[in-house]
Order: structure tokens, then sequence, then C-alpha cells
């Protein structure tokens, strides 16, 4: 073949659409992994110098976050992925900082709601009933997860058993799942969160609070009592023990309550006085 007959080189043949995307990708999760290497140096930073001590778990703090990313989320991916990728971080930043192991009331939807919120990873104890369950943060627990309350003996009536005000406090701290709307392969139900920390606040929050007022008292008539007191009452349980001369009542209040909010002196009609039991963010409706 003579010189003058060799083809003259082409470029390389530009690639194919597929496969500028696949690189694209690539770089874009290389970029993701680098900001969470540096979110977790962060995370070592908080539990160094950051003055965390007992539960680390800051559930206000948490829905802050969420809150703030679906309000600034746009686009494609679907919204209850933000959720499910920022509570993975969540648990992983509580591994960082020591680690939190989560007592569980018996029930297998109580169980998937913790694993749904704290994360597979982070390792749960199971317990037969809520006195248990709460014992558990005297033993190796941080965290108990118990089901919502009831106004009977069953395991949600186990709010009476946070009325104490010694220094061995245990407050409710959050409410599960934080987005209520179910999607399909999402556990069902809802559970409440005990530890030995108080809640703290995210902005929109729900207070719980315990009353004992006269036995004829009606539920209407305590809601009543706390709206003339200043509160903005929500849902109100009742416990009336036979034969006793008073009832034992949870409200459920707009906002975090302190001990000395000066409305509790101020609810008419009390035996004894109210005693507050922590509070929770309050959760999704949805993610319109």
């Amino acid at each position: 073949m003579t010189p003058a007959s060799i083809p003259a080189p082409t470029s390389a043949p530009a690639p194919d659409a597929l496969s500028r995307l696949r690189a694209e990708l690539d770089a874009i999760d290389n970029q993701i992994h680098d900001l969470l290497m540096r979110r977790a140096k962060v995370v070592e930073s908080v539990a160094r110098d950051g003055g965390k001590t007992g539960t680390k778990i800051r559930p206000g703090r948490e829905a802050i976050i969420l809150r703030r990313l679906l309000e600034r989320h746009e686009g494609a991916l679907p919204r209850q992925a933000i959720i499910r990728f920022w509570r993975e971080m969540f648990g992983a930043a509580l591994i960082i900082e020591g680690g939190q192991v989560v007592a569980v009331c018996d029930g297998d939807d109580r169980l998937a709601l913790a694993r749904e919120h704290f994360g597979p990873y982070t390792p749960s104890r199971s317990h037969h009933n809520p006195a248990q369950t709460l014992a558990d943060l005297r033993e190796a627990a941080q965290l108990a997860v118990l089901p919502p309350p009831s106004e009977d003996d069953e395991p949600g009536g186990w709010w009476p058993l946070l009325t104490g005000t010694g220094v061995h406090r245990l407050f409710v701290i959050a409410k599960l799942p934080f987005l209520s709307r179910r999607f399909e392969g999402a556990p069902l139900g809802e559970a409440y969160v005990v530890a030995a920390v108080r809640p703290d606040p995210s902005g929109d929050d729900r207070g719980l609070i315990v009353c004992e007022f006269a036995a004829d008292t009606s539920r209407t008539r305590i809601g009543s009592l706390f709206s003339q007191a200043g509160f903005a009452p929500g849902a109100v349980w009742v416990r009336r023990a036979p034969h006793e001369s008073r009832l034992r009542a949870l409200v459920e209040v707009e906002g975090l309550v302190e001990d000395d909010d000066l409305r509790l002196a101020a609810i008419a009609g009390l035996e004894t006085p109210a005693v507050v039991i922590g509070g929770y963010a309050a959760p999704l409706d949805d993610l319109a």
C-alpha cells in the first residue's frame, strides 16, 4: 500500500449518551461521598467538643433539619427519600458519637418503627412490658420505644410511670413515625420514645402534662381548664382507678412546657401539682 492510499487517522468516537450520563453519575457519587466523609468529621468534632453527655439523640434538632430540607427540595427525587437518607445519616452520626441502645416494648410494629427511625444498625433489646422497657434505661439502653398512650392497664397505660420528679427523671422526647403518612412497605402504627433527657425544641412541638382531678371531672372539662390556663390542649387521656376520689389525666398541649411554666399553676381544679413528662416534634402529616 502506498503512502497516498493509507487512510488518514480519525479521532476516537464520542462516548454515547448513556456512557456520558454514567460518568456524570460517578462523579456526583464521588462528590456526595466526599461530603459524607466531611460531615462525619464534623460529627466527630461534635462528639469530642460539643459537650453532649448521656443520651446523644436530639429529635428536635433532627426535625428542624428535615423540615428545612423538605422546604427547599425540588425535582423528581421523592421527598420521602430525603427523610430516609437523612434518617440513615442521623443513625450513622449516633454510631460515631458512641452509639445508642434502644429498648423496645414487645411488638413487631414498634421494632420496625424503631429500626426505620434510628437505623438498622442501632442495637435493640426487646421487653415484654413498658415497666421492663423503662427499667432498661437504668441498665443498658438510652432510649425506650413504647406503644401510644391509652386509658387502661394495657401496654399503652405506661404514662403514669413518668411522673416521678427525682434525679432520674424520664421524659417523652419523640413520637414515631416522624412522617405520619405511610407508604407501601413502611411499618404501620405509632410509638413514643422515652429517655433520661428533656426534649429539645423544634419550633413546632407538642407537650405532655399529667394532672390529677376530682374523679367526676370530664375530659371536656379538663380541656376547658387547660384552655383557661393559657394552653392550647389537644388529645386527653383519662384513667380512673376504682374506688378512688380522683382521676389522672394525660393532656397533650401545643408547644413544649418547662417545669416552671406559670400556666401550670393556673390550671384550676388540680388535686396535686401538674407534672410535665416531655413532648415531641410534631410529625409531618404530608409531604406536599
